[in-house]
């Protein structure tokens, strides 16, 4: 998201899609901006059925890479981020080996969820972590298009 100047901006959680209550600003300028614009913590109204951090696993996740430091749900259906899902827990056009792929990131979550029961672990905003099944996460929403733990809506 535009950093709009260093305005911040910050988007309506309301509106159609909307998630948690991070946001990755596209910043101008060489430096970064420690005192950038989020929402306040009363924005949630279920901190124990509210997901803060979830588990992702990239290809591209190396020591001292901050890629990816976000995650925009459980599945993505068509890669959705211009790449292998990378941005998503799970990626079911991913390929499963980097000898398929001829370079670049992508999603190596169905493996690492196989590898755990099927299930990944969230941090909660009241500072729990569960060992959920993708199901459980997304309320009255799909895996594609989830809810539940992935927003601010309580009841969702």
């Amino acid at each position: 998201m535009s950093d709009a100047n260093r305005t911040y901006p910050l988007p309506s959680l309301a509106q159609p899609n909307a998630h948690g209550v991070g946001i990755y600003w596209q910043q101008g300028g060489p430096l970064p901006d420690w005192d950038a614009r989020g929402y306040k913590t009363s924005v949630v109204r279920d901190p124990a059925g509210t997901i803060l951090l979830a588990e992702t696993c990239s290809s591209g996740q190396i020591a001292g890479n901050i890629w990816p430091c976000c995650c925009l749900g459980p599945q993505t259906s068509d890669g959705g981020d211009g790449g292998w899902g990378n941005l998503y827990q799970t990626d079911p056009r991913a390929p499963t080996d980097q000898g398929t792929l001829s370079g670049g990131v992508y999603s190596e979550g169905l493996l690492l969820y196989k590898a755990h029961r099927n299930r990944f672990n969230y941090l909660l905003h009241d500072g729990h972590v569960e060992a959920l099944k993708m199901e459980q996460t997304v309320g009255t929403g799909t895996l594609t298009t989830p809810k539940g733990m992935w927003t601010v809506t309580a009841g969702d």
